[in-house]
Formats: C-alpha cells, sequence, structure tokens
C-alpha cells in the first residue's frame, strides 16, 4: 500500500505493518494532481487538485496521523496490475483507516441552519422509526410543517451534493468506521455517525448499516439499491465500484462496457444463494417482453429497496450454479392447476419480501424456449406469493436452465421456439382442464397446451387429460417426423405402459401409433371423441407464428345415438310419403 507521508508529502510503501492513515473521500475534478505530479513537485504548482492534498495532510496531522491516502496521487494509474489490486482492495483499505474526510466540494454550511441539531436529528431518527414499524402499504402519518421544512433545506442543500450521485463514494460512505464530513472550505459539519439517519434518508442506505451493522444481513438486491441513482464516468466502473460491497474481487476488463456488471452478478451468485439479486425490475420504457436473469444497470434495482429475507423460507434455497446452458436450478415450480392465465406457467421463487408486506415472496415468471430452457417473461413486473396461487404447485424434478446471456436475438429464439408447434384444443364442457399431464415433460407449454417444436424435425408428445365423468379420460399422440405429423386419440387405458417413458425416440413412437387401427376417434362412455387436424397461428394470431391444432370434438354416446334415430326416423317417413310414379 502505497501511502503520503503528511510531513514530507513523499510516498512511503507498506506490506506489512501499515500504520494509522487518513483517507481522502471526494469527487474528481478538473486538474488532478497524479503519482507523477507529486513526484514532479506538483504539490507547489497551481493544480487546483493540490489545495484537497494539503487540506488532507494538514487535518490528519493536527488528529496525530503522520499518512493519508488519496487515491488521485496514491496509485500509480498507468499500471494495469496496480490499478487492479487497487480496485479490488479499496473496500478494505477505507474500512483500516483511522478517519475517512469526506470533502463535498459543493456544499455551503448555513449558519442558521445546524445540521447537528438535536431537534433535526430527532425529526429523522423519529420519522425512520414510525417507517420501520409501518408493515403495510397504509400511508404513514403527514410529515408537520416542521419536518417538512427539514427535510426541505436539506434536500436543497446537502441532498444536491455531487458526492452523493457517484458511484464510488458509495462504499467510500459505508467501509470507513469513522467519517467526518467538511464543506467546501474544510470546516467539518459531522461525522458519519451523528448524521446517520439523514444520510439514510439521502442515500437509502439503512441507517444501521450506516453505523457498522454487517453488510451480511443485508439482502444482495437491497444493496444494489443503494446504487440505482448514482453514476460513474466509465461504464465498467458501475461494477467496479460495488466489488466491496458484495465482498467480491474480480479482474479489471476495461472496454467491456455493461459486460462488467454481467460478471459482478456472475461472481455473487456463484459465492452466494442470495436470489434477490434477480428481483430487478426493468425501466418502463423496456418494450422487451423476455430478458435474461441479469439486470443491465444497477437503476434496475430501484424497487428493492426495502427487500428482507421472509419471516419462512418458501422452498429451502437449493443449489445454483451458472453453466454454459445457464443458471443450473432445482428449485423452479410450475402451476399445475388454478386460473387458465397462471395454469402451467413456471416461476423461480426469489424467497425476499418488501418489508411492509412480509407475506408477498417474490416470485420470477418464466418462459420456456427449449428443452428445460428458459428465458425471463414480463421483465417490468414481478409476481408473489399472493398472485400466483402456490397452493396448487409443483417443484419440477429435474433440474432446469434460465438464460443469462443477454443478446438482441432472444426474444426471437424465444418466439422461433414454438414455429412448427402443435396445439391441442378441447371442449371445457367434456375435460377437467386442471387434470392435464404431458411427456415428455420439458416439451410441454401446459398453459397454453402447445407442444414446443423448438425447430426441430423429430419429435414427439403425449397428452393426458380426464373428462368430467368417471371415466379415465383420453390420450393424445403426435409425432413430427421429416414434415408430416402422425397422431392419434385413444382412450386413457388403451396405450401400452412404455409410452410413460419420457426418453422415447420418435421412431419408437411412430411404429407404436402405426399398430393401432383407429386413430382418429375414442369411445368412452359417456363421450365420443374424435381429433381434427389444422393449420392456425399460435397464441391467438398476434405473433404470426403458425402451427398446428389438433381439435378434440366430444359428443355424449346417447345423443349420437338419438340424433342418428331422429335421423332414421325422418328418412323413413319420407319414403312412407314418397309416391312414386
Amino acid at each position: 500500500m502505497r501511502l503520503l507521508n503528511c510531513k514530507s508529502l513523499t510516498f512511503e510503501e507498506f506490506v506489512r505493518d501499515i500504520p494509522r492513515y487518513a483517507i481522502l473521500s471526494h469527487t474528481w475534478g478538473d486538474e488532478e494532481v497524479s503519482l507523477d505530479d507529486m513526484k514532479n513537485g506538483a504539490i507547489d504548482c497551481k493544480l487546483r487538485g493540490r489545495e484537497k492534498i494539503s487540506a488532507t495532510c494538514r487535518i490528519a496531522q493536527e488528529q496525530g496521523l503522520d499518512y493519508a491516502w488519496i487515491d488521485t496521487c496514491c496509485i500509480d494509474k498507468s499500471s494495469s496490475a496496480e490499478l487492479s489490486e487497487a480496485i479490488n482492495s479499496m473496500f478494505a483499505w477505507y474500512r483500516n483507516a483511522a478517519v475517512c474526510y469526506a470533502w463535498l466540494s459543493d456544499y455551503v454550511q448555513d449558519p442558521a441552519f445546524n445540521l447537528t441539531d438535536e431537534a433535526v436529528l430527532a425529526s429523522f431518527e423519529s420519522r425512520e422509526l414510525i417507517t420501520e414499524q409501518d408493515r403495510a402499504f397504509s400511508d404513514p402519518p403527514p410529515l408537520t410543517s416542521k419536518e417538512l421544512d427539514i427535510r426541505n433545506h436539506v434536500g436543497q442543500s446537502l441532498k444536491k451534493c455531487r458526492w452523493f450521485s457517484r458511484g464510488w463514494t458509495l462504499q467510500e460512505l459505508i467501509a470507513p468506521k469513522h467519517v467526518e464530513f467538511y464543506d467546501r472550505d474544510w470546516r467539518c459539519f459531522g461525522s458519519k455517525m451523528q448524521l446517520a439517519h439523514i444520510l439514510s434518508w439521502i442515500t437509502g442506505i439503512d441507517s444501521d448499516v450506516l453505523k457498522g451493522g454487517s453488510l451480511d444481513q443485508v439482502l444482495v438486491g437491497r444493496r444494489m439499491s443503494w446504487a440505482a441513482n448514482r453514476q460513474t464516468r466509465r461504464v465498467e466502473d458501475m461494477a467496479y465500484c460495488l466489488l466491496g460491497i458484495f465482498d467480491i474481487n474480480m479482474p479489471l476488463l476495461y472496454g467491456e462496457g455493461e459486460k462488467a456488471f454481467t460478471r459482478l452478478q456472475e461472481e455473487i451468485i456463484q459465492s452466494s444463494n442470495d436470489l434477490s439479486i434477480f428481483a430487478w425490475t426493468a425501466a418502463l420504457g423496456d418494450k422487451r417482453s423476455f430478458r435474461s436473469l441479469w439486470a443491465s444497470s444497477p437503476s434496475e434495482f430501484k424497487s428493492c429497496q426495502f427487500l428482507v429475507k421472509p419471516t419462512l423460507e418458501w422452498n429451502g434455497r437449493g443449489e445454483y450454479s451458472i453453466t454454459s446452458r445457464g443458471l443450473r436450478t432445482m428449485d423452479m415450480i410450475r402451476i399445475v392447476r388454478g386460473g387458465a392465465s397462471r395454469k402451467g406457467s413456471y416461476f423461480l421463487p426469489l424467497d425476499c419480501v418488501d418489508a411492509r408486506v412480509k407475506k408477498d415472496i417474490r416470485f420470477v415468471s418464466l418462459e420456456q424456449y427449449g428443452p428445460s430452457l428458459f428465458a425471463r417473461r414480463k421483465p417490468w413486473l414481478y409476481d408473489t406469493v399472493v398472485d400466483i396461487e402456490v397452493s396448487q404447485a409443483s417443484r419440477l424434478p429435474l433440474a432446469q436452465y434460465i438464460c443469462c446471456r443477454e443478446s438482441p436475438d432472444l426474444e426471437a429464439m424465444v418466439r422461433a421456439s414454438h414455429v412448427g408447434s402443435v396445439q391441442i384444443g378441447f371442449s371445457l364442457e367434456a375435460f377437467d382442464e386442471t387434470s392435464i399431464t404431458a411427456q415428455p415433460e420439458t416439451d410441454w407449454d401446459l398453459r397454453n397446451s402447445i407442444l414446443l417444436s423448438y425447430r426441430r424435425r423429430h419429435f414427439w408428445g403425449c397428452w393426458r387429460i380426464k373428462t368430467m365423468s368417471d371415466e379415465p379420460g383420453v390420450c393424445v399422440v403426435c409425432v413430427q417426423s421429416d414434415g408430416w405429423l402422425l397422431y392419434g386419440i385413444f382412450p386413457g387405458d388403451d396405450l401400452p405402459s412404455v409410452m410413460n417413458q419420457s426418453d422415447l425416440l420418435p421412431s419408437q413412437i411412430v411404429a407404436m401409433l402405426q399398430k393401432f387401427p383407429v386413430r382418429t376417434a375414442a369411445r368412452c362412455p359417456p363421450w365420443y371423441h374424435t381429433v381434427e387436424l389444422s393449420e392456425h397461428e399460435l397464441g391467438g394470431g398476434s405473433d404470426g407464428i403458425t402451427g398446428t391444432l389438433l381439435r378434440i370434438k366430444s359428443r355424449k354416446i346417447d345423443e349420437i345415438k338419438d340424433g342418428r334415430t331422429k335421423v332414421k326416423a325422418r328418412l323413413q317417413k319420407l319414403f312412407k310419403n314418397k309416391t312414386w310414379a
């Protein structure tokens, strides 16, 4: 670690036994003094940056400290190795400092308003207590005129400071045990401990964390929300400035752009099973229907400010890993019964709740686009335990994979997975729609009763559904092979038991179907079912994706008999009344 000697203004290197030092937190401006400038005697020149170096060293010496660390001049930025080491170590350096001086270059104290006044501090502390106790979405008591005046004053002065909008100063506020705040003229106006509740109101950071509480007890999504309104000069720095807050180390690759934030999220999920990292919501202007699991930036975590762990974990939190196919998980669920809009839908429970409504565990809605492959649906919304009727949910027995690679082709790829698919149509009067089962399970979109093709030349499916009566129901079997479709409908107990396997090949299904002489009708008293094939547009025609429709037509046998009897009687009457020439 390279420290600046406050007396001699020279640098000294330390590997072990690092002495007590002060550290500066500030926002960069023009004419900053670099390491080379210092070595060349720039402290005596007229660069603006020399004033903050002089002031830091002066105050440190007044407090009995001989060394200081300032990011502008204590890092050799021409060395990529040293820069990478410094950024990966910076959180620890701020945490281990004896004191941190936070210099707000655009803040001027108002002599008539003291931030550390007991009435001002009590106003923020009491309001925070009210918010913590209010666990419903009911409106808290309105602010009094005095509270409004205080917040207006703080909002128009301190809150507008550039220091609160920069990415790097987030960790510089959280990491140090002791932070002193200085205005433009280097006059101290309070410490982090004194101003904790005001700083919490400005930044959204929990006051307990500002007072030294553990970061590990704060959900990942909530920590991300602290950076939602901050910016950095370089896109990559928006990820790098958060490394210490998540206790992550990773190499720096300037030039990778938003991929840096994706890499950060990957590192987090590989070291933690905290799924609140997926609780983000896209901006309302994002018109995409499908996204990967990763957020594009911390700004998408704005809705995560109040996330906490649920009182009871819903799914026990399994293991998660990043693979070439996506996030591997065995915690996905599917709604097997319930409303038509939810039945057959897939979800990933995130095991986090809004602190104001603790029962509403959040879920991510997913769309299948390949065998065991899923993408995130409706990225601008999230679902809760109340929305999806988890009492009707079942856990998927096999590992599934959720897309982690953001691509402009993702939406087209999800929609293309339906091209050439087979949809089953049936009468709700005859069938119990809550009884649907299908094989292979990974190929069926039960929400829409569609056997997904994934644009394959060869695939097959077996679809079972019970009727409203006591009979076993029907099975519909279809197989696509080299452009032609073979299908059949059978009573539920007529198919061979081998058909219960999901690993059968399309050729095996063809061989089985060809053994049945009748494949387009099934007599299942009291119903008689027939199946017809036609081309139609899937999804109501809104996507322009065409597929095959297998329409099941069901009539009661008694009605068929009655119809035949009536036709026979009409014919007999016609011939009886006919006068032959």
